[in-house]
């Protein structure tokens, strides 16, 4: 009798743990986009965090009426140290507050899950705006977070869903543009801006 694959992996757990630990392995390693394989991301520092040679990548001149933030993270999130150390090299002040549930945080916020991150800034709004804050979830530009407060949206936030390589704080930036969204509360997301 001839086994599926599906049969084959039900039956020996260990043998599909193996198999996919190594390639889990295999792709932290590697940088798709590279030429020669190796990897140009994130590198780590020995001191728990990880160093992102590229912020330098992302220069950027404009201003926004805030020089503070607010972040919540997961405490062991190396990308996420990242992306604060390149809010801070653009002079905004960030202080971190690491949570050990962040999808309750992120719930409370009424994050929608479609745009869901690794992180999420909280902004003070300046003068004038009708709400006490913006969010920006994970890897977002700061051109798109000036956008945000030039333009003054409906909206309640701004993300870039997921940990996208070559956004800020992710490596180098890349040829390609970062993908920004628009959410609400009520769940509705829609195209922001392209960076």
């Amino acid at each position: 009798m001839k086994r599926t694959r599906r049969q084959l992996l039900a039956g020996s757990p260990g043998i599909a743990t193996v198999a996919v630990a190594g390639c889990l392995e295999r792709l932290a390693d590697v940088d798709p986009d590279s030429a020669a394989g190796v990897d140009s991301g994130p590198r780590d520092t020995g001191s728990g965090t990880e160093s992102d040679d590229h912020i330098a990548d992302w220069a950027w001149s404009g201003s926004l009426p805030i020089d503070s933030a607010l972040q919540y993270h997961d405490p062991d999130c190396g990308c996420c140290h990242e992306y604060v150390t390149y809010l801070e090299e653009h002079d905004l002040a960030v202080d971190v507050e690491p949570v050990d549930d962040l999808p309750a945080v992120k719930t409370d916020l009424s994050v929608p899950d479609e745009v869901r991150s690794c992180h999420t800034l909280v902004l003070e709004t300046p003068d004038g705006v009708d709400r006490d804050h913006y969010l920006v979830e994970g890897h977002v530009p700061l051109e798109a977070i000036e956008t945000l407060y030039d333009d003054q949206p409906a909206a309640d936030g701004i993300a870039v869903p997921g940990m996208p390589r070559h956004s800020p704080g992710m490596g180098p930036r890349g040829d390609d543009p970062v993908a920004v969204y628009a959410f609400s509360a009520d769940g509705s997301v829609l195209e922001f801006d392209s960076v």
